[in-house]
């Protein structure tokens, strides 16, 4: 047998039905931030920067002297010259997405027996931008950037290729490569959108 305890709601007093106390004590982080000055963007005129590690349109690092050092190993098997993508065709990326129809890679054997990728495309309609991919890849070749504007009126305007990324990357890296990698750039500008946190 099952027991049914009811509880009775507590009954206003004449005072807070007559203040609307409750109401007001719901609506206190509302008034509270009715008062604070307004923090928006007058977009697109106005653009606020995203961190260095926004999950943004995808791009390709190029050869350049700055690889690590897994791309040193696999080097010696691959044809690619400076300012090229690094891409090595190990098709990581495409195991790690969610959706790997959204991949198209292709590489070809050359006549002294290395690898050439000719073409890598990206559907970025079917993209989750989760950034699996570009923490698989082995020698740091596909990145996320800070470009978050993508429309497009037609779908093929939404398919990325090589060529497009690698652009990308360099200009990236031009802008942001020696900057922490932190959330944000810096506290000054954290403050902008968050204001002042206080840890209690």
């Amino acid at each position: 047998m099952v027991k049914v305890k009811y509880i009775e709601r507590p009954k206003l007093t004449n005072r807070e039905r007559v203040l609307f106390l409750d109401f007001l004590k719901g609506m206190r982080i509302t008034i509270k931030n009715f008062f604070r000055k307004t923090v928006t963007t007058y977009y697109p005129f106005e653009k606020i920067t995203p961190p260095k590690r926004f999950r943004g349109t995808h791009a390709h690092r190029v050869k350049n002297g700055n690889e690590p050092p897994s791309f040193k190993v696999i080097e010696k098997f691959m044809d690619i010259k400076d300012g090229e993508s690094r891409c090595v065709a190990c098709y990581m990326c495409q195991q790690a997405c969610p959706v790997p129809e959204l991949f198209k890679i292709e590489a070809v054997q050359t006549l002294d027996g290395k690898k050439r990728v000719v073409r890598f495309d990206m559907n970025l309609l079917n993209c989750m931008y989760c950034g699996l991919c570009t923490e698989a890849c082995p020698v740091d070749c596909l990145i996320m950037t800070d470009i978050y504007e993508t429309a497009s009126y037609h779908r093929a305007g939404c398919v990325t290729h090589m060529k497009d990324m690698c652009e990308r990357a360099v200009d990236f890296d031009r802008r942001r490569y020696d900057e922490p990698d932190r959330i944000w750039i810096d506290d000054e500008e954290r403050s902008k959108l968050w204001g002042q946190i206080k840890w209690s």
